[in-house]
Order: structure tokens, then sequence, then C-alpha cells
């Protein structure tokens, strides 16, 4: 395989093919009413948004930021950038404003194309251009096409990155880095063959496009002429009901919650069972649901391969992309499935550590002073960050962030994620952090819905009980309520909805009332 550095763009390709599939769309909400847009008149909208970008002063290696959720002004933006010759920056959505500011400063951005008002005032403090996201998203969508030879504005570098985008910031604050089009593009092609993914299928997004797999297949999806539907959480069942995908790209927490509506819908009599229930939630030809980007309760996988959807958990990392994938016909709950046929998994021996060696990382190279500087993850073991085992059938399950093993005192490591899921469902917190401040015990944040607090005395007994069952240094010593879930906002979640630890003992475990569980270990 060629070096990625050396590959053309395929993207321009892609995007100049689109006006000849006119029976190709993207389906999107427009003042409330869902409409359907042509590939044609897409491509249309685009080279408008491309030529308000020149007319701006953005020129070839420029870079433009898009800060909003999925909609179809983000896409006309990133077909735009690319149309024009820039290189996107993609920023979450959620991401709160001094970080979401600091990264279109570091990238180095010309213009900024955001959704928000409040933050357009913040870029602007900090002497960064910034335009409405919506304005500039609908330039081409009224008025008279563009004429002839409007397909002709010259071309970006015909190699390179094309997009910026930041690492999911568990371990760290997040770190910005390029991504190339040939490693995307040839991880989708692969999945076509695993998958039977081709032009016959319509697939639902609703995560934020800044998240690099639903570009991934937003673009080989728009070469082989799939249609798009481009929804947000609020109405993602609506969607899939009315519109009918093939494909849904998911997170845990959005199949929690559409397994919550289906098992409602059955249990008010609005489904003859749980299979009808999910069918209305999900749609009626949904193929595959790929999920990621977080580890997947086995029981709700389980909930699923039962009644519902063909659901397909699958792993990777945003700098080196795919690593782990169930298919069809080697498919195993509990596990992220066997290492991708194109690459090599291995452990490490000391830490357990997932090590990947792959002809296909997505990072290009880092941003360091405004610059990219080239980095070859290419064909070399890389380490993941995350703990895994491997059954004797080759699967490949991930246990946890490196991170959550937790060194003690007395030279034992802790791995504290199985605590954590079994602390909160004994005292029916929300969500369970685990950590240690002094090496010798551990200490559990059991966070609360705001409105709903913990109790004191019943959270002490069910850690006694849990306890009881735990080897001695896996023990919980001292609990702490919090009576709020940690956000994105305040930075103790990433964008993905992982826990940021160090933001977490950083924002609550410093200053926490501690409470024994058990009272006369602590003379009190």
């Amino acid at each position: 395989m060629t070096l990625v550095h050396e590959m053309p763009c395929r993207l321009r390709d892609i995007v100049d093919a689109m006006p000849a599939k006119p029976g190709s769309a993207l389906f999107h909400r427009r003042d409330g009413a869902m409409t359907r847009v042509p590939y044609p008149e897409c491509h249309r909208d685009a080279l408008a948004v491309a030529r308000r970008l020149r007319a701006r002063g953005v020129r070839p290696g420029d870079r433009v930021a898009i800060h909003g959720t999925t909609s179809y002004a983000w896409v006309l933006a990133d077909l735009g950038c690319l149309l024009a010759g820039a290189v996107s920056v993609a920023l979450y959505p959620s991401a709160p404003a001094p970080r979401v500011v600091a990264a279109a400063r570091e990238s180095d951005c010309r213009l900024v194309l955001t959704e928000r008002q409040e933050f357009t005032e913040a870029f602007g403090r900090a002497g960064v251009d910034a335009l409405p996201l919506d304005a500039v998203g609908s330039a081409g969508t009224s008025g008279p096409g563009p004429g002839p030879g409007a397909s002709c504005l010259p071309k970006g570098p015909s190699s390179g990155p094309f997009t910026i985008v930041s690492t999911s910031g568990t371990l760290s604050e997040p770190k910005l880095f390029a991504v190339h089009s040939a490693p995307l593009l040839y991880t989708m092609d692969r999945f076509a063959e695993l998958y039977d993914i081709g032009g016959q299928d319509r697939i639902l997004l609703y995560l934020p496009l800044s998240h690099l797999p639903q570009r991934m297949m937003l673009y080989w999806g728009l070469g082989a002429g799939m249609d798009f539907v481009l929804s947000d959480p609020a109405h993602m069942a609506r969607d899939g009901r009315e519109l009918s995908p093939t494909l849904h790209v998911a997170v845990p927490r959005s199949l929690e919650h559409l397994r919550w509506r289906a098992e409602n819908l059955r249990d008010r009599g609005e489904a003859a069972d749980l299979g009808q229930a999910y069918a209305a939630v999900f749609g009626k030809a949904v193929k595959a649901v790929f999920v990621g980007s977080a580890p997947t309760p086995p029981a709700l996988l389980e909930a699923l391969h039962e009644a519902g959807p063909p659901v397909y958990e699958v792993y990777g990392t945003t700098e080196l992309g795919m690593v782990g994938l169930n298919v069809p016909g080697a498919t195993r709950a509990g596990t992220v499935g066997r290492p991708i046929p194109w690459g090599e998994v291995r452990l490490d021996e000391g830490t357990g550590e997932i090590l990947v060696r792959t002809p296909t990382p997505f990072l290009y190279g880092r941003l360091a002073g405004g610059e990219v500087v080239p980095e070859s993850l290419r064909d070399t073991w890389q380490p993941t960050g995350d703990v895994g085992s491997v059954d004797e059938d080759g699967y490949l399950s991930v246990r946890g962030r490196l991170r959550e093993f937790l060194a003690l005192s007395n030279g034992e490591k802790v791995f504290v994620r199985p605590i954590e899921e079994a602390a909160a469902e004994a005292t029916g917190a929300a969500e369970c952090v685990v950590l240690t401040t002094d090496s010798r015990r551990l200490q559990a944040l059991l966070f609360f819905e705001s409105g709903a607090p913990g109790d004191r005395e019943d959270c002490r007994r069910a850690l006694g009980r849990l306890n009881r069952t735990l080897h001695s240094w896996e023990r919980v010593q001292r609990f702490a309520l919090v009576d709020r879930l940690p956000s994105v906002e305040e930075g103790s979640l990433t964008e993905t909805l992982k826990i940021r630890r160090h933001k977490v003992e950083e924002t609550y475990g410093r200053d926490a009332a501690w409470h024994p569980v058990h009272r006369d270990r602590e003379g009190n």
C-alpha cells in the first residue's frame, strides 16, 4: 500500500461526481419539516459556499473551522472547504467555549463557521473571524443555479491532509492532529466488503459530524451514492421510523435511549412485541447498527441481539483508526470482535495494553506552532492506552483504559472499572468514579441525577455489602455523594461522553466530603 502522504486526495473527485447521481439524496429538517436534497442540488449549494469562502479571503491550504451539530449546513461547510481547497477544522459543538476558541487559535484558522451566537462573540474577542454557520450553509439553497463554469474553482493540494481534528481527551487535554482522506476511504472500502454496504443503503447520522468516523462514512457514502438522513438525538427515533435507514451509527448511550423507547412502546401496548417496538424506533429496513466510542454494556447488547436489529460493536482510536470489528457471522457479545483483517493486534506482556500495527492510521501529523508536522504511525506497533484480553477464538475484549488501573502502595494494581459498575448498580448512582489520592485506599465518587440525591446511609450499607464480595485491595474505603452528573461543559466528560478521570478528580475529588464505608476502621 502506498504511504498515505503520497496518495492523491480522492475526496475532491467524489464531490465533483455528485451531479451525476440525481437519484441519491440527503434528508434534513428545514423549518421543522423533513426536506430531500438530491446530490446535484447539494453540489450546487456546496459550490456556492466555496465561492463565499473564496470571497471572504480563504485560499487553498487555509484553515476553516466548523462548529455545530449535525446539519445540512455542516455538510455544506465541509464540502465547501474541500471545493475551495481549504483544510477544515472540526470543532465539537458541546465542548466548552475556552477549549473551542483555543483550538481555533492553535490551528491558525482564517475563519470559523459556528451555529452559536455566543461563540461568535468569544471568537471575536480572541481575534478569530467568525460567521454564522447557517448563513454560510444556506448560501446556495435559494436563487438561481451556479451557472456555467462554476465548478471550475481552482483545486487545492492534491495530497496531504484535508481536515484537523482533536484526540478524545480521556487521558490528558485534547490534542489537535491532521488527517489524510486515504486511510478513511480505505477503511470504508473494507467495511463495504465486510458488511455489504453500497449505494443501495441509507444511513442515519445524528452524532456530531466533528466525530471522525461519521465523516468517514459521509465521504465514502457520497462516492457510493448512498442516501443520508441528517438527524439529531431528539429526532433520531422518529427519523428512523419514517425514513427507514439501513445503517445506524451509535454510541452506547443512544442505544440505551432507543431500547428504553422500544420497551415503553411495548409496555404501553403500542407494539405487539419487542421486535415490533424496535422496528418502530430503528426503522423496518435496518440491517446494521455500528456502536463504538465507549464500552457497550453486555446486557444492552444481549437485549438488542435477542429482539432488535443486528448490532456490531466496533473498536478503534481517533489516531489509529479501526482496531477490532464484530462482523456478520463472527460476532461475540462483550467483545469488540476480532482484530481488523488488514492489521495486527497484540497485548503488552507487562501491562496487557492493546498494541496495534496498521497500514491505515488516521493520524497524518500533529500540530505544533500552527504547523502540521508529519508523523508516520504506519506499520509500527502503537499503544492504544486501553487494556484488553483475547479469548481462545481470537475475540478481543477491552477491559478499560490503562489509566483505570490504579497502583496501590502495596505494589498491586487494581482495575477500577468493574468496581465502579458494581458500585453504581449497588447504590443506584448514575455514575461512579473510583480514585485514590494517597495510593493506599480506594475512594468512590457516586454521581446522582440533580434533584434525586443518594442517601448517605443507604450508600454506606450498599458499599459495605459490595466490599464483602471483593478482594481486600479492591474494597472501597471511603465514598462521597455528588448531586449532579459530570458534564462536557465543565470538562469532566469528553465530547463523546467518556469519563475524563483526571478532570473528575480535579473537579470533585479534591474538595469532596468523604464518608467512611466502615466506621470502625475510621474511628468514628
